[in-house]
């Protein structure tokens, strides 16, 4: 994860009410939206708009959302995923939520060492139950390349304005 371990820093992240982690590989195009949200959010200065929230690059572990996730209340990840929506839709839902995608498995494209769902029972197992949502998009094209797809370069705005929302509510 690309965390500035400063103790401040350390100290600023687990007292933040919020903790928005985006996840991705900016070397594999679209895989790369949730690093891409992360740097829109720290360009606008979102932590200091809304000082209760840590913008956190996930990079590409699931064995590390796990460790962030311990000390959280409320989560947003953001993530390339596919939960049987279309190219360049996206969906926002709660961990709670999944089970309403029963038959379809939800695939994260930036998660390489574990898939989210296996994140998610295992964090069910370890008793880590902070208030997750979820936004994902899916990809176009996973391939190769630092530039998102038209398709989904576009989105980005609807995507900080959904993360928004989430704060605000």
């Amino acid at each position: 994860m690309s965390i500035n371990t400063s103790n401040s820093t350390e100290d600023f992240i687990a007292k933040a009410n919020y903790k928005i982690i985006g996840f991705g590989n900016i070397y594999m195009s679209d895989d790369g939206i949730g690093i891409r949200i992360i740097e829109e959010l720290r360009k606008a200065n979102f932590s200091d708009i809304f000082d209760n929230v840590a913008i956190i690059d996930g990079g590409t572990s699931g064995i590390d959302l796990i460790c962030t996730l311990q000390e959280s209340d409320k989560v947003i990840i953001v993530d390339a995923l596919d939960a049987g929506q279309n190219i360049g839709e996206i969906v926002k839902f709660k961990l709670n939520e999944v089970s309403e995608f029963s038959g379809r498995k939800i695939k994260s494209f930036s998660l390489h060492d574990l898939d989210l769902g296996e994140v998610f029972n295992l964090m069910k197992s370890l008793n880590i139950r902070p208030d997750i949502t979820i936004i994902g998009i899916k990809p176009k094209l996973v391939d190769y390349g630092e530039k998102l797809s038209p398709e989904i370069e576009k989105k980005i705005p609807e995507i900080l304005s959904r993360i928004k929302q989430e704060i605000i509510k």
